[in-house]
């Protein structure tokens, strides 16, 4: 006999089948669902879910619009890119009462940035208004990341010979590489097809017939002076020279602000400038090559070079330099001593001991040049005595540019530190000094916005301790090994040293005497005249015309070696980035030039130098998800107006 269910068991019962009565309801009504694990989902949840994915694709919609139009992106305030546009489910079917706007605009800080931080802002909303909103965070990347880019890579110039590119590359042309081979650590982009690829080592492959990337324009990079005169670092080089020389240019200084034997806490970056007194010497800021080895008296970088003499006067002794010019006007009766009375034997004979003296006054080892302004050279006359690192505000040639008549102690005093250099220790000598440094921290000069311009061309040469981006109208010339107070690799990104150079125009590898083996036309004998045949440069360069080392091919092919290579005139040693509009000569595996060897400054796309162009292409940086209720994008928008 069967046995009759308590009402318990009844009860249970009939809430089961209830339960299974809602869920075959639900099921039939499509308001839950069951999952693979047995879960019920609401349709409501599935609805939240292709929202919050329309959202996020609306981002990626507004980054691809905006790489492929900047323009879209306004100065100021925002722009709509898409307003009450259909949601889709995963079916492609509208979601009823469901719409997306995309809104772009500049938001955030653009402090010693030059391209902009932009949000993309995605809304989806119903009826009752935004119901998700999601906010991309976008940057532009910057050209300092390239450790080699060209526009165009000229005729029959390939990589070879072992060159190493650390960095990544990009050109907008056909790239060619020798038989000789060579290696790319990075990402290689190429807009046309690469030649010899068999003969290329890629260690992360390489792409071909990849977009172009555009330089940026002149008048771009002219809005760079905006940011150099906020800081009153804005300059104007006199008229005058070739399209290799200038009238005007810029040393960087490394000092020891605090006195603790280094050059490398965050105020001891300065600068100095030299503006000479007409175009007419743009040879002497150069340090251009001598024209002869007899020298003549239109020839003003004559007064660069020369050598030094053990001078005693009034029993005090002085290792002097005499110039070229020194020994051409004045009578030695030999190079080797002192400077002494006329030379006898009549005129013509004194006119050829001066000639011969002056000749051979560039032959000895003890030969030097320098740079116009260098505290080594002589006023205009041979006047006595010379005492070496003495500091002329003015020579005969040329001056340097006050930067405040009242100098800060700390720098007055910093002048007498060791690790600044040998300087005069007089309270006197140092305190004119310091009134011609021009301050790179901020902390004496709390207007630098980390840009220098120079409206015409530009010599540059020295040590750099700052972030700071040296800006021509012209052409950037390179008269001297350009370093680092903090080399490349030492520390961290934001602690480390960043110069960034641009020019308009070209930048050159000055055709010197200091640095380059050239000839001189009465014999066509070589002197490099410096201390070392290298040549370093550690800068992030972008120039829209070329890079080129001046007379590149115009030396012996086996002048000076480079490491275990026989040809060459010396080793070029490029740390940073090379940014050019048409890729220039350096050296060729004739042995001409200089024997190249690249290193690559990886934080230079971590931190680029202040203002440094961008490509223009937006990179997402952040997503975050934004309170919809009551969300106004005028509001948003205007409460991140960037900040300059």
């Amino acid at each position: 006999m069967a046995r009759t269910p308590s009402s318990r068991e009844r009860g249970q019962a009939l809430v089961l089948v209830m339960l299974l009565t809602v869920a075959i309801s639900a099921l039939a009504a499509g308001a839950i669902y069951l999952t693979g694990s047995g879960y019920l989902i609401s349709r409501g949840q599935e609805k939240a879910a292709m929202m919050r994915d329309a959202a996020d694709a609306g981002i990626e919609l507004g980054r691809s619009a905006l790489n492929g139009d900047p323009a879209l992106l306004p100065d100021t305030g925002y722009a709509a890119l898409q307003t009450g546009q259909p949601v889709l489910d995963a079916g492609g079917n509208p979601i009823p009462g469901v719409t997306r706007s995309i809104y772009v605009g500049p938001t955030g800080s653009s402090t010693g940035q030059y391209g902009v931080f932009a949000s993309v802002v995605s809304v989806i909303s119903d009826p009752s208004g935004a119901v998700l909103v999601r906010r991309g965070e976008l940057s532009q990347e910057s050209f300092a990341k390239f450790a080699y880019y060209t526009n165009s890579e000229g005729t029959g110039i390939c990589f070879g010979g072992g060159d190493q590119i650390f960095g990544p590359l990009h050109t907008n042309d056909n790239l060619c590489i020798y038989s000789s081979g060579a290696r790319f650590h990075s990402t290689v982009e190429v807009a046309g097809t690469i030649t010899g690829a068999s003969y290329g080592t890629f260690d992360q492959g390489y792409t071909q017939n990849a977009p172009n990337i555009p330089l940026p324009t002149v008048a771009a990079l002219s809005k760079l002076a905006t940011y150099a005169t906020q800081g009153g670092m804005n300059f104007t080089a006199p008229a005058g020279g070739t399209a290799t020389q200038s009238t005007l240019r810029i040393e960087f200084v490394a000092l020891d602000v605090n006195g603790d034997g280094t050059v490398t806490d965050p105020n001891d970056g300065f600068f100095k400038v030299y503006v000479a007194n007409s175009g007419a010497n743009a040879g002497y800021v150069t340090g251009t090559a001598l024209s002869y080895q007899r020298t003549a008296s239109y020839n003003n970088q004559e007064r660069n070079c020369g050598d030094f003499h053990v001078n005693t006067v009034s029993g005090i002794t002085d290792t002097t330099f005499y110039t070229a010019y020194d020994h051409y006007t004045y009578s030695f009766p030999s190079v080797t001593h002192p400077p002494g009375s006329t030379i006898g034997g009549g005129g013509s004979a004194e006119g050829t001991n001066k000639t011969n003296n002056a000749t051979y006054s560039l032959e000895r080892n003890l030969t030097k040049c320098y740079l116009g302004g260098d505290d080594h050279l002589e006023l205009d006359t041979l006047a006595g005595p010379r005492y070496l690192n003495t500091f002329r505000a003015t020579d005969a040639y040329g001056s340097w540019q006050q930067y405040t008549a009242t100098p800060n102690a700390a720098v007055i005093a910093a002048l007498k530190s060791p690790a600044s250099r040998a300087l005069d220790t007089t309270l006197a000598a140092r305190t004119l000094e310091a009134q011609y440094l021009w301050p790179l921290a901020r902390q004496y000069n709390p207007n630098s916005k980390g840009v220098i311009y120079v409206n015409g061309n530009v010599v540059v040469s020295g040590v750099v301790h700052a972030h700071v981006t040296l800006v021509s109208s012209g052409n950037v010339i390179v008269a001297d090994d350009i370093n680092y107070a903090i080399p490349p690799g030492s520390a961290p990104c934001l602690s480390g040293d960043m110069l960034g150079l641009i020019a308009s125009g070209s930048i050159y590898m000055s055709d010197n005497v200091m640095n380059t083996p050239q000839p001189w036309s009465s014999s066509g004998g070589y002197e490099h005249l410096s201390a070392t045949t290298d040549e370093y440069l550690q800068s992030v360069l972008l120039t829209l015309n070329s890079f080129t080392v001046e007379n590149f091919a115009g030396g012996p092919t086996t002048s000076e070696n480079c490491g275990t290579s026989q040809s060459g005139r010396g080793c070029l040693y490029l740390t940073g980035g090379i940014i050019q509009g048409t890729r220039g000569a350096v050296g060729t595996t004739a042995g001409t030039g200089y024997i190249k060897r690249y290193a690559y400054d990886q934080c230079a796309m971590q931190t680029p130098p202040p203002y440094f162009p961008t490509t223009g292409r937006f990179y997402r940086n952040r997503y975050y998800e934004l309170d919809p209720v009551g969300f106004s994008v005028a509001s948003f928008f205007a409460s991140l107006t960037p900040r300059q």
